[in-house]
């Protein structure tokens, strides 16, 4: 099971460049009929713009990459479009850039720029998923525990689930090379003091932070 990061729902930002309007969204799809569905959407949506260009990478891997300059010079839209997912990786992932011809004419480089510019600030600002492999584990603890565990998940970036009955059940998503540590801290913390269930290990999507995007 490999990890990736896809923007986990659809985003838009607009950026205006010597009087054109570059209208970026982002949006996430899985297959390339997904993708097209997409294209053919925003494409009718802004069907009296100068130009709808596209750029998608699929797979986690980013095995499957297609874009189109949509009439731009060639070299100048989707390119620049894909080198910015590619170089993010985020994946999953379709960005389509509308613009709206504002009378100025910006040159190959200024193009280049304006449509790249306007994917990449679409990716960093969309929400965004980690899809990685993580082991469950279930532990059961008493409430006077609860607050010390609750600030080490925390403190240490785990991704947990916690239900309240006459205990503590905690469901913490850990990744696998980690396993260990865990175990040793939370023996530290509750003395002992709790019941630990493995249960299975799967792929699975977690909120992505990283401002770094």
């Amino acid at each position: 099971m490999e990890s990736y990061i896809t923007v986990s729902e659809e985003h838009r930002i607009e950026y205006i460049v010597e009087k054109s309007r570059f209208i970026a969204t982002a949006i996430p799809c899985t297959t390339e009929n997904e993708a097209q569905a997409a294209i053919a959407r925003i494409t009718k949506e802004f069907w009296d713009a100068t130009h709808n260009c596209t750029a998608y990478a699929l797979g986690p891997r980013q095995e499957r990459q297609r874009s189109s300059d949509n009439g731009e010079p060639s070299g100048t839209a989707g390119k620049p479009m894909l080198e910015v997912l590619k170089k993010t990786g985020i994946t999953n992932t379709l960005i389509v850039v509308t613009r709206y011809f504002g009378g100025i004419k910006l040159g190959a480089g200024g193009l280049i720029r304006a449509y790249a510019h306007s994917a990449a600030e679409a990716i960093h600002s969309a929400p965004k998923t980690l899809h990685a492999p993580r082991q469950l584990i279930s532990i059961t603890i008493d409430y006077g525990l609860y607050g010390a565990v609750e600030r080490y998940l925390q403190d240490e970036n785990y991704y947990y689930e916690t239900s309240f009955t006459d205990s503590v059940a905690i469901t913490i998503y850990v990744e696998p090379q980690r396993l260990d540590q865990l175990a040793t801290s939370l023996a530290n913390l509750t003395s002992g003091q709790h019941n630990w269930t493995l249960l299975e290990e799967k792929l699975v999507a977690l909120p992505y932070n990283d401002t770094s995007n």
